[in-house]
């Protein structure tokens, strides 16, 4: 349930260590093997995991990984793996992943998956941000200089840049775009 710190090679992408490190067979024929993972925002991965044996019935379920880098150490690299039945509080699984988990009778896993598409729902509902565009958040979003403040233009929206009706410039948080409510305008209101 703790931290697992290895020595990754630099020239292993983090996918391809997963994979290898969550696929294994015994000699009775049970297996597991990654059929897919995928790496949100550097620090969470989502595995879809294939698990049976040669002759049985197969089940693909879904592993959340937590991710550190310490590039200056030796062990330059940690994970915490979570399968979903422990319901990991992590909401962030992209759809292709889900889509390819079996059924599964386990409430906890029932209710992570749930939880996942709500996010993915959310997400797909909420108005794209573009260059050039007026941001306009719900509430005022405070500042660590104090400033508080509920409008933007969009400077670069994959980094999160905005900048305030002067010209000043901030740099938003991923948290505050999933969970500010906001509105997408085409100018600074008057």
């Amino acid at each position: 349930m703790g931290w697992t710190f290895v020595h990754k090679p630099h020239n292993v992408t983090t996918k391809d260590f997963l994979k290898k490190e969550f696929t294994w067979e015994r000699e009775d024929g049970l297996y597991c093997r990654v059929l897919d993972c995928a790496i949100v925002r550097l620090c969470e991965a989502y595995l879809a995991v294939e698990s049976g044996d040669a002759s049985g019935p197969k089940e693909v379920f879904a592993v959340v990984c937590l991710l550190q880098y310490r590039p200056n150490d030796y062990y330059n690299f940690g994970y915490k793996d979570m399968s979903e039945d422990m319901h990991p509080y992590y909401y962030s699984c992209p759809e292709r992943i889900l889509r390819l988990l079996t059924p599964t009778d386990n409430a906890s896993a029932r209710e992570w998956r749930e939880r996942c598409w709500e996010q993915l729902r959310e997400r797909k509902e909420r108005p794209r941000l573009q260059k050039g565009k007026v941001i306009q958040f719900e509430e005022p979003i405070t500042f660590s200089s104090g400033l508080r403040e509920s409008t933007f233009r969009i400077d670069d929206p994959r980094r999160l840049w905005v900048s305030d009706r002067h010209g000043w410039r901030y740099k938003l948080s991923r948290w505050v775009i999933e969970r500010i409510p906001y509105r997408i305008l085409e100018n600074f209101p008057a």
